[in-house]
């Protein structure tokens, strides 16, 4: 495939296509109040639910649901994650509870390292980001 035509489809959206993989979206309500109340498209909730069905059990122990589940989080999940966000390795990937707490542990981690002088560019649309 040309540039061309790889910038002719990724410039294309399908959005009746794109809505259909988010069920939320049939209610007629936009959740647009925060990241914390992100819809999920419809394969997401799928392997939360597998996960939550076959493999929600204490990570690291030696019996073989254990195994399985912490292979699924340990390694599957972070693959999966530098398959989508294109990334080298996991190692340039930050999972957490939430944007918030990510960014608060990043900005404690500079603390000591911060000179004055130093500027930081934020964004305003998130009081975590104050």
């Amino acid at each position: 495939m040309t540039s061309s035509e790889l910038n002719m489809i990724s410039s294309e959206l399908n959005t009746i296509n794109a809505r259909a993989h988010f069920p939320s979206l049939n209610s007629g309500y936009i959740y647009a109040d925060n990241a914390g109340g992100s819809q999920v498209p419809r394969e997401v909730m799928s392997c939360i639910f597998d996960y939550l069905t076959n493999t929600n059990v204490q990570l690291g122990a030696d019996y073989s649901i254990s195994i399985q589940a912490t292979r699924r989080v340990m390694a599957e999940g972070p693959a999966k994650a530098v398959q989508l966000f294109n990334a080298e390795s996991p190692d340039e990937i930050v999972f957490g509870s939430s944007s918030t707490m990510n960014l608060e542990n990043l900005a404690r981690s500079l603390e000591d390292d911060i000179q004055p002088g130093d500027e930081f560019i934020i964004t305003g649309e998130h009081e975590g980001q104050t």
